[in-house]
């Protein structure tokens, strides 16, 4: 199956067991996978399976045949690519063309949208916001703003790994959010389900202001209040 190649995002180990889930929570896109026994992608459409191809030899196997086969080759890592809508587009028509598509076959349970646009608007919206990213792992999966999100998640992950040490070090508890303050600007890193979201903003940013909106949407999210705290396993 000819697809674009889309852009690196990094690697992520096999999702179909849960393994590495959080990775593919709103990604649109293609995993890739090499192993011994032969290769073959998965496409994602935010988050769930919608197409998938498996090569061995001379036979191609797709559907669903193709994510049994993928599963029990347990390849040790996947490469993540992501597509703009315009290359989703097409790959989605080449994978009918082809007969790779899954049909009311979903392989992944059912996630919250923390990726709504709509919800990290709430946050860039506010007096002084510049940009705000939601990353894993150092790669940024949906930003809203003026920034160089490579750069922005790759700082962020840094600021989570020296506050888990400290942390950790001192022995005074779990983070329950960073920030950073300088003469220039502010960096608000906090937990946001699985994920981390981290706000960028301008020297004069109202902190306790943009706290509570993060408080805000992380209950009308479901999910764990930021300020219980949380720890680096699993995480980073």
């Amino acid at each position: 199956m000819n697809l674009s190649e889309g852009t690196h995002l990094g690697y992520i180990n096999n999702p179909l067991q849960d393994t590495d889930i959080q990775r593919i929570i709103g990604f649109v896109g293609l995993i890739k996978i090499s192993t011994q026994k032969g290769e073959g992608v998965i496409l994602i459409e935010h988050g769930t399976i919608i197409a998938a191809s498996f090569i061995s030899g001379k036979t191609t196997h797709f559907g669903s045949r193709a994510l049994e086969i993928i599963n029990a080759t347990t390849p040790g890592r996947m490469e993540l690519r992501s597509y703009n809508p315009y290359e989703f587009k097409e790959a989605v028509e080449a994978c009918r063309d082809g007969n790779f598509l899954l049909v009311d076959e979903p392989r992944l349970p059912a996630i919250p949208d923390l990726l709504d646009e709509n919800i990290l608007q709430k946050v860039l919206v506010q007096p002084g916001v510049i940009a705000v990213s939601v990353f894993s792992e150092g790669f940024p999966i949906q930003s809203l703003g003026t920034a160089d999100f490579d750069q922005v998640a790759a700082m962020a992950e840094e600021l989570l790994r020296v506050g888990f040490r400290i942390a950790e070090d001192m022995k005074i508890g779990l983070v329950a959010r960073i920030v950073l303050e300088t003469n220039s600007g502010k960096i608000i890193v906090v937990p946001y389900g699985d994920l981390f979201l981290c706000v960028f903003t301008g020297p004069d940013a109202n902190i306790g202001l943009i706290q509570q909106v993060l408080r805000s949407i992380q209950r009308d999210a479901g999910l764990q209040d930021p300020g219980t705290g949380w720890s680096p396993a699993g995480s980073v």
